[in-house]
């Protein structure tokens, strides 16, 4: 069973991934702005972990850092992962918008995100 096929990142708690070789800075900051966690390249899980930006779609739960954390690092061993981040690549960034709304969500980056204090809106 290949890591597609599983879902694994259901298992995680994950409802919809997505992932994108590079969000705009425009994009990013929007992202920031209304998630609900927002991780970039200054952690150190994410500098050896990550080499895409991710929108990790959250509909019941919200999760806690460590879970993020173990997802990241689970899919960096995968053998698979190759294929799973092929299958849930974003194409196009104006669907993002329909995918998020309304939506809990967690952004990773691998780009440095501005440092700002907010509160995403629920």
């Amino acid at each position: 069973m290949s890591l597609q096929d599983s879902n694994v990142h259901a298992q995680f708690g994950i409802d919809e991934i997505y992932f994108h070789t590079g969000f705009t800075c425009n994009l990013l900051e929007k992202l920031q702005q209304r998630a609900i966690l927002s991780l970039d390249i200054d952690d150190t899980i994410v500098q050896k972990h990550v080499s895409q930006d991710m929108v990790m779609i959250f509909h019941k739960r919200i999760p806690s850092q460590n879970l993020i954390y173990r997802f990241l690092q689970f899919l960096h061993q995968h053998v698979d992962k190759t294929n799973f981040i092929k299958s849930n690549t974003l194409l196009n960034e104006d669907e993002l918008f329909s995918a998020i709304r309304l939506k809990k969500f967690v952004l990773v980056t691998h780009k440095i995100l501005p440092k700002t204090i907010h509160s995403p809106k629920t």
